[in-house]
């Protein structure tokens, strides 16, 4: 006699990690080569840049993709977007900005490269046994550890906009 699958089991869903335009690709080619299951929009889009938000969050929903961003405009204005896709979405925080804008942070492209390679792994497993999207927050605190937190989608944007 066969093994009876309850109702409440779970099969764990694959996870794409997508790193978005507004972080360097070579990111995610170095993560790739280590066995990380990402990609990048340069390699996604052979390095067609400036797609809209809002036709690449349906496409990354249709792809079923976890989109790694900075993006603070996602952020303020694709809430609803994000939401009818059903993605998954990290949040990074504390990227440089460009010269002659307002540094809010310390991090640089080798601590993202750092954070991801020390949270890319248990993300990975708690967005695959979920049976609903998740929503993080990536950043170095000021120890220089790299730190995880998962968010409300709800809460994230009444208080980050």
């Amino acid at each position: 006699m066969g093994k009876s699958r309850s109702r409440s089991s779970h099969i764990p869903k694959k996870v794409t990690f997508f790193l978005d335009e507004c972080l360097p690709y070579p990111i995610a080619d170095a993560l790739k080569s280590f066995g990380y299951p990402i990609i990048s929009w340069y390699e996604e889009f052979k390095g067609q840049q400036g797609i809209k938000e809002p036709y690449l969050i349906q496409y990354l929903g249709a792809k079923e993709y976890t989109w790694i961003t900075k993006d603070d405009e996602a952020k303020k204005e694709h809430e609803s977007e994000i939401r009818t896709a059903g993605i998954s979405v990290i949040w990074i925080r504390g990227l440089e900005r460009e010269k002659g804008k307002p540094k809010k942070n310390n991090i640089r492209i080798k601590d993202v490269h750092r954070i991801l390679t020390d949270k890319l792994d248990i993300l990975e497993t708690e967005i695959s046994n979920s049976n609903r999207s998740l929503y993080y927050m990536l950043w170095i605190d000021t120890t220089g550890k790299p730190v995880r937190k998962k968010i409300c989608l709800e809460t994230f944007f009444n208080t980050h906009t």
